[in-house]
């Protein structure tokens, strides 16, 4: 019996404790899929910049949102095209560029690559 009482207990305090985000997880949810990123420099302008596009889908039609991260430098805009400015400091070395996808239920996928200014 007591056995019963604190297998119930436990039982009660997980369910009690656990997160609620909200938004539960479909089964059969699926990340989204990135196909390809492009990258343009801008070699006219004073600053080293790039537009920057993420080409991604979610196979199961949900909506993405995306998070850019830099190793140095920022991101003017948001979603799925940004432009990335190169920091002085930083247009002779390579950057490191991270671009994560989420769907409404936050499947993620990532994708890092690269970057380095041209030279002008």
């Amino acid at each position: 019996m007591k056995s019963s009482l604190r297998i119930l207990f436990i039982s009660i305090f997980v369910i009690a404790c656990s997160k609620n985000t909200g938004n539960p997880l479909p089964s059969g949810n699926n990340p989204p899929i990135i196909d390809s990123v492009k990258v343009v420099f801008d070699i006219i302008s004073i600053v080293p910049s790039a537009d920057i596009t993420c080409y991604a889908r979610d196979p199961d039609g949900d909506s993405l949102f995306y998070k850019w991260s830099a190793s140095a430098g920022e991101f003017s805009g948001k979603g799925k095209a940004v432009k990335y400015i190169i920091p002085p400091c930083c247009d002779s070395i390579t950057n490191k560029i991270t671009i994560d996808v989420f769907d409404q239920w936050n499947a993620k996928t990532s994708y890092s690559f690269n970057i380095r200014a041209p030279k002008k």
